[in-house]
């Protein structure tokens, strides 16, 4: 295992520049740090390109052994030198460098029980990995953005996803494309907005379904809509007096309902 010592070395420099949005894209790279994110990369579909460990952390466990049955260079970094490349207070002793997937060209599949979560604009990192981890939990594997929306591959979406980037298939589109695409393909479109027409456990959401859930700050903005563009708003009660839910929290109720009444319809 080499050593590494040198904040010049070109590697180093490289994990430094995946710390920031323009790293990221630069090199279609992004960090997973810590046993279980490495883990969950190694067992996906995801390439890992090589792997750095803190200089006398322990090496075993499932991440080891998968790293070494698919041959991911791994290389040692001294402690003081480890303190730079991670992004956290209370690091981990081991960072996964991975690839960035081929952004998948298109839509996917429509099913009669297709479900997926369309995010417009939405700005924190915790909300999107948060989201992305229960979809994954949910077994919905369709994640739609809009551009504007915050970097997925940032290290606090990925810590936050616990592993769910790594299980779900990521589109950004622009919102009208989406819309138009889920029209043609029959998908009915629900956005969540505390003033819509139905209650979430009153919407038949056995068939196609997309839930569209807009910024954190100012919820989905309907101007935004074309004339004649059919979606509807579904509402969760808020029997307390409070204002709104955060969106990753109203995102769990919306997928989970789809899953209780798919379930039931199977039986």
């Amino acid at each position: 295992m080499t050593l590494l010592t040198s904040r010049d070395n070109p590697l180093i420099k490289t994990v430094i520049s995946l710390q920031k949005r323009k790293g990221r894209e630069k090199h279609r790279l992004f960090l997973a740090e810590g046993p279980h994110l490495l883990e969950e990369a190694l067992k996906s579909a995801f390439t890992v390109r090589s792997v750095i460990v803190q200089e006398g952390a322990s090496c075993s466990g499932l991440w080891w052994t998968l790293l070494k049955e698919q041959s991911v260079p791994v290389y040692q970094v001294l402690p003081r030198l480890y303190q730079t490349l991670t992004e956290t207070q209370h690091p981990q002793d081991v960072i996964g460098i991975v690839e960035q997937p081929v952004e998948p060209g298109g839509f996917p599949l429509v099913d009669k029980v297709f479900c997926g979560l369309l995010l417009n604009e939405l700005q924190d990192p915790g909300n999107l990995g948060t989201i992305m981890r229960t979809a994954w939990a949910a077994g919905f594997k369709n994640l739609f953005t809009t551009p504007g929306t915050v970097d997925p591959y940032s290290g606090k979406v990925v810590r936050a996803s616990q592993g769910g980037i790594f299980n779900i298939k990521l589109y950004t589109h622009p919102l009208e494309e989406m819309l138009a695409w889920a029209n043609k393909q029959g998908v009915r479109v629900w956005v969540a907005d505390p003033k819509g027409t139905k209650f979430h456990f009153e919407a038949d959401l056995t068939g196609p379904t997309l839930f569209l859930l807009g910024n954190e700050a100012h919820g989905f903005d309907w101007s935004k809509l074309e004339k004649g563009r059919v979606v509807e708003g579904l509402k969760i009660p808020l029997p307390g007096g409070a204002e709104s839910l955060n969106v990753s929290v109203a995102a769990a109720i919306l997928l989970y309902e789809a899953l209780r009444q798919q379930m039931v319809v199977v039986g």
